[in-house]
């Protein structure tokens, strides 16, 4: 025990000297050094905290939450290497990104660095931070002087209303506008649109004027000059409308980017513009977001709307007009009844009232409104038939609210209208078959006309038009080809011809040996028709001289050399043979006929003669149709959903017959379908446009349903379209193909031509109708024939701004019979834009496609 108690005191001598020099290897901090840059910092600039080590990267093992300090996300290595007295000593620097959010002093606490393999804890570093000021220049009406401001006097956001209300109803619009002022000694840029977040608030739509942020309208740019200092403003205005009651309130930002000096040195001024022209100075960007609040507003809701009629949903100071196109009316003559109004307040509420009036058959009400900037504008639209003669009382008033007086104005309209009878036939008989409308027609007028007839024009198609190919380009596919092979073949083969007779020009023994090739035939029936007897002669006359043309020999060869430089055996031996009978008589073995009938043989093998038989390959169908059924007399005992029956088994959409589709939209419109007719019409004109019996009943459901008439030309635009789709697109193809094989047919006899002139004339038209021919059937692949093309099969189609039944409603509707392009599908729902270029979401089962 007591030697342990003698040692005891060394022994924590040596352990205290071991634990000493590991801490020392371990946490060395004077080997690592903590800097900022630069001093002093500015407030919200970033600014860079450098730790700098001579063995290797030092890393922050910890980042300490400091009160007044956000840390940056990237860490950035640099190293610098000094040669003094041939030693090289290496410094490795890691830099963090640090951004100050308050004035007054700041410290550093200690940090833990790892260093390689080693670890050490820094002593902290103080260091100040200041608000940057800009010296700026101030004038008055006599002077100007120079004074530093802080860069919240210098750029900074506004808010205003248009108004000086406090309290707004739901509904009602609301204008204002924000305002970013800076300094023009200070270089900054807007950078972003406002981002404006309010509850319980919807924007007025602005995409028609500016597509980049359909909630303002575009920026505008202007000077102000406030407290001596000039600013450039950016103004930015809007309209909003409360869909609530309560308080209104919100918050607002915009970003901003500044162009700063850099900090080059680490003393320096902290104006920005000490060397703004200096060809050293050097920038950089400073992001800045400046924000304010939304002014606390009291939104109310409108009084009770249940005394009001005809209430058109508009909410502010209007000046409303009802007015009748015509004065003098006529049965089954549609005329116009127009509700027009502007004022203040927005169109985004607007809705149509339905209107009923006795006697009148009314459809579906049009709505325009004016999207240019400011517009309040807009017009209603009622379309209404006179079903019977007499006096008819219209009294439509409308109503709308206003704010100035917070009551409901009413705006009255009555007239007495005389209805004569028609003069057009047609169109008494339109009102006797239109169908169900809006109201009953009376029973005197049902005993006068009878019940439900049928229209002059929908008859049924006796014989049919022939099948159309879907696609359409399947039709004439191989015409065109031939088509557009034809030409450039003509081309060719007249150049072929013109090089082949220049060649023949300069080679008399090429054309030798084709006029021995053109004498061929009437040489083979000479040869059959010679008595045996004259064989000799014939042979040395014709055929002697025959083959020395074939074989490019020179005239006057011999019967004999000739033997000698034929390959031919037999008609060697042949020449031979009547070569020495002309000076030794039967020296041939050969009987005359034997010999007339190898000498046949063997001219035929010298030449081939090519034919090319063109096979014409014919496709026949049988259609299987049931000829126990009449479907005209069925058709004529009103047998109508039978009849439909049959010719929709009769349709093959692969390959449709227009007289089909027609005779089928016939039964649909007596089964008091007009929409499922129209989609038939349309598809049988599509298919067959130059009907016009398909044309006539596809314009009287078009009437019946309200939609503008197709074939109608009312602009040079309208007959253009008109023009074009008199044709299908591969007939159109047809036509273009023509023009190019008759292009080819041109080039193949442009030598025949007196002079170039004509010859250029010609193939520029030919040029330009070719362009045409082709630019008519793709404008119809876009529009016309586009497969994106569809109609609504149902009246007052909902639409909605998602694709589900519980998103926001659209403020619009679509009418039954309406033309639709699908510009996206998603399950069960269709995104679609109308003619007016109105888009929404629709039930895929509330439109049926022209082609499937």
């Amino acid at each position: 025990m007591r030697y342990y108690k003698r040692i005891t005191p060394f022994a924590e001598l040596t352990v205290s000297a071991i634990v000493f020099l590991i801490a020392l290897s371990t946490f060395a901090a004077g080997e690592v050094e903590v800097s900022i840059n630069p001093q002093p910092l500015m407030l919200g600039e970033t600014a860079q905290l450098q730790v700098r080590s001579s063995e290797d990267y030092p890393k922050i093992l910890e980042l300490p939450k400091i009160d007044g300090i956000s840390w940056g996300s990237d860490v950035s290595r640099s190293m610098q290497s000094t040669i003094i007295n041939m030693k090289k000593s290496s410094s490795y620097i890691s830099i963090y990104e640090i951004t100050p959010q308050k004035e007054g002093d700041l410290e550093i606490p200690a940090l833990k660095i790892q260093y390689g393999k080693k670890k050490t804890v820094t002593d902290p570093v103080k260091t100040k931070v200041i608000a940057r000021k800009y010296s700026v220049t101030s004038t008055d009406n006599k002077s100007s002087t120079k004074k530093e401001l802080g860069l919240d006097d210098l750029l900074y956001l506004k808010f205003s209303f248009f108004s000086d209300r406090k309290k707004f109803y739901v509904g009602e619009e609301i204008l204002f506008e924000i305002k970013v002022y800076g300094a023009r000694e200070l270089p900054f840029k807007v950078t972003s649109w406002p981002d404006v977040r309010i509850e319980n608030a919807a924007f007025r739509d602005f995409s028609a004027v500016n597509p980049e942020n359909p909630h303002f309208l575009p920026c505008q740019t202007s000077t102000e000059k406030v407290n001596g200092q000039i600013f450039n403003v950016y103004a930015f205005r809007s309209a909003l409308r409360p869909i609530a009651p309560g308080k209104l309130s919100g918050k607002m930002d915009i970003a901003c980017v500044l162009r700063i000096p850099s900090d080059r040195r680490s003393q320096r001024s902290s104006d920005p513009f000490e060397d703004f022209m200096s060809p050293f100075a050097s920038y950089k960007s400073l992001e800045q977001k400046l924000s304010c609040e939304f002014p606390v507003l009291e939104v109310v809701s409108l009084p009770d709307p249940s005394g009001t009629v005809n209430y058109l949903g508009l909410i502010g100071d209007w000046k409303i007009k009802t007015e009748l196109n015509q004065e003098y009316l006529k049965t089954g003559e549609p005329v116009t009844l127009k509700v027009s109004g502007a004022g203040d307040g927005t169109t985004d509420t607007l809705k149509a009232p339905e209107i009923k009036i006795e006697g009148f058959r009314t459809y579906p009400p049009e709505i325009k409104k004016d999207l240019t900037p400011g517009g309040n504008d807009f017009e209603i639209r009622y379309v209404l038939l006179p079903l019977q003669e007499g006096t008819a009382q219209l009294s439509f008033p409308v109503s709308y609210f206003s704010t100035s007086s917070g009551k409901y104005v009413e705006i009255a309209f009555n007239k007495k209208l005389k209805v004569e009878k028609s003069d057009n036939v047609a169109q008494s008989q339109i009102v006797a078959d239109s169908g169900v409308s809006s109201l009953s027609v009376p029973s005197a007028l049902e005993k006068k006309n009878g019940t439900k007839k049928i229209n002059d024009i929908l008859y049924l198609k006796k014989n049919l038009s022939g099948p159309v190919l879907l696609p359409l380009w399947k039709n004439h596919i191989l015409l065109i080809l031939f088509l557009l092979i034809l030409g450039p073949a003509a081309w060719g083969f007249s150049e072929f011809h013109h090089r082949r007779k220049l060649r023949l020009e300069k080679d008399p023994v090429l054309r030798r040996k084709l006029d021995a090739l053109a004498r061929k035939g009437g040489l083979l029936r000479e040869i059959r028709k010679t008595d045996p007897d004259k064989m000799h002669d014939l042979l040395q006359n014709d055929v002697v001289p025959y083959l020395n043309d074939l074989l490019g020999l020179p005239p006057g060869t011999s019967a004999t050399e000739l033997s000698t430089r034929i390959e031919d055996n037999e008609l060697a031996e042949l020449l031979k043979s009547g070569a020495d009978s002309a000076y030794l008589p039967g020296a041939s073995k050969k009987s005359g006929s034997d010999r007339r009938d190898s000498l046949v043989r063997s001219l035929k093998k010298l030449s081939l003669l090519l034919v090319l038989l063109a096979l014409p390959f014919a496709a026949s169908s049988d259609s299987n149709t049931d000829q126990s059924f009449n479907p005209m007399g069925a058709y004529n005992k009103g047998e109508f959903a039978k009849v439909a029956d049959y010719y929709r088994k009769q349709i093959d959409m692969n390959s449709p017959d227009p007289a089909l589709l027609y005779n089928l939209g016939n039964c649909l419109y007596q089964l008091s379908d007009p929409a499922k007719a129209l989609v038939m019409y349309s598809r049988a004109l599509h298919l067959s446009p130059r009907d016009s019996d398909i044309r006539e009943n596809l314009n009287l459901v078009h009437r019946k349903l309200g939609v503008p008439e197709v074939g109608t030309i009312e602009s040079p635009r309208d007959l253009l379209v008109f023009v074009r789709d008199m044709l299908r697109p591969d007939e159109w193809m047809l036509a273009a193909a023509s023009v190019w094989a008759f292009a080819g047919i041109i080039l193949a006899f442009r030598r025949k031509f007196a002079s170039e002139t004509g010859l250029y004339v010609l193939l520029s038209c030919t040029g330009i109708v070719f362009v045409i021919l082709l630019i008519a059937p793709i404008s119809q692949s876009t529009s016309s024939y586009s497969s994106k093309t569809a109609f609504a099969v149902i009246k007052n189609m909902q639409v909605y701004l998602l694709p589900a039944e519980t998103s926001k409603q659209a403020d619009f509707r679509i009418n039954c019979g309406e033309k639709l392009f699908i510009e996206e599908e998603r399950d069960s729902w269709l995104r679609v834009r109308t003619d007016n270029g109105s888009e929404g979401w629709i039930k895929a089962d509330s439109a049926e496609r022209l082609f499937k």
